[in-house]
């Protein structure tokens, strides 16, 4: 990890978010550029028939935010760490980050994400899916409480993917955890969850009466499928950090981040047309609702951004 941007929100603290980037640019040797993508309303609707002033409010406005970033990029400066600020006008917060992501080229996107009405819980914003769904590099959702000493990270992989039959995506996710797990004090463990089919689903009186061997012939397969993927980065299914559950995933990963006090959960990150929001979607959704610690979406190397420079 060499480059990382973090993008700022000034409406929101950012106290957290920044402690956690120079965590990250000290363990890695990184370097960190923070970005905000500002834009005001009122200075569009006060300056709607004078061009050259609104030019000029906009620039000074711009000027303004990077003050404010220079004031933290110093603060990131002080602590050793090389640190650049950069604000852009863009009425979509969301295309604005995309294309800066496509100039700069990070190896990571930090994001922060706010908790809404319900005290303790977290809802992807429009914004955030569209980042979710954009960002052709990881982007590490992050929430307000701080990293313990020993950082904690779970991929989730799904070698039964039906997009990713190859284990691409399990793969990257594989390799972007190990990149945070080398820097400092860190533990990285492995979760597969995975369902089996209910017995009164079932309708074929064969395997209705042999409906036990049935179960355990699909969780052999699905540990021998996450073996394959495994084997690649030195672990197996047998390791005490590498657990593969049998349950619905979003309530399963929600509760082994408790119980095994994670930082971070690394999860793919797959998006489609107009079917975006499912796919990306229901298990992500749930778990950034419903846990909190901080949420890594990784793609395969493949994907490319809808947007361009």
């Amino acid at each position: 990890m060499d480059k990382i941007l973090v993008n700022i929100d000034f409406k929101h603290d950012t106290a957290v978010i920044l402690e956690k980037a120079a965590q990250l640019a000290i363990e890695h040797s990184a370097v960190v550029e923070l970005f905000c993508c500002c834009y005001n309303r009122a200075i569009v609707q006060d300056y709607m028939f004078d061009k050259a002033g609104a030019q000029k409010a906009e620039h000074a406005y711009v000027r303004q935010i990077e003050s404010q970033l220079e004031v933290l990029s110093d603060a990131l400066a002080d602590k050793g760490i090389h640190a650049s600020f950069d604000a852009c006008w863009d009425r979509y917060t969301d295309e604005g980050i995309m294309r800066k992501i496509l100039r700069y080229e990070p190896d990571l996107l930090m994001h922060a994400v706010q908790p809404h009405s319900r005290i303790g819980h977290y809802l992807f914003a429009s914004l955030d899916w569209q980042i979710a769904r954009q960002s052709p590099v990881p982007v590490l959702f992050v929430k307000q409480k701080p990293w313990t000493t020993i950082m904690r990270i779970a991929a989730c992989i799904d070698p039964f993917h039906k997009d990713d039959l190859q284990g691409q995506l399990d793969r990257e996710i594989l390799t972007q955890s190990q990149t945070f797990s080398k820097g400092g004090m860190s533990e990285l463990r492995v979760l597969h969850c995975f369902n089996t089919l209910p017995h009164e689903a079932i309708f074929d009186e064969h395997l209705v009466t042999d409906y036990e061997a049935l179960q355990i012939r699909i969780e052999k397969e699905h540990i021998t499928r996450c073996n394959d993927v495994l084997a690649e980065f030195g672990l197996s299914t047998e390791d005490s950090l590498v657990d593969v559950l049998k349950g619905e995933a979003d309530s399963l990963i929600s509760d082994y981040a408790v119980d095994n006090h994670i930082d971070i959960i690394a999860m793919g990150g797959v998006a489609r047309s107009v079917l975006d929001r499912l796919l990306l979607g229901s298990t992500m959704e749930s778990v950034v609702d419903n846990v909190d610690c901080d949420v890594l979406v990784v793609k395969r190397l493949d994907f490319l951004c809808p947007l361009s420079e």
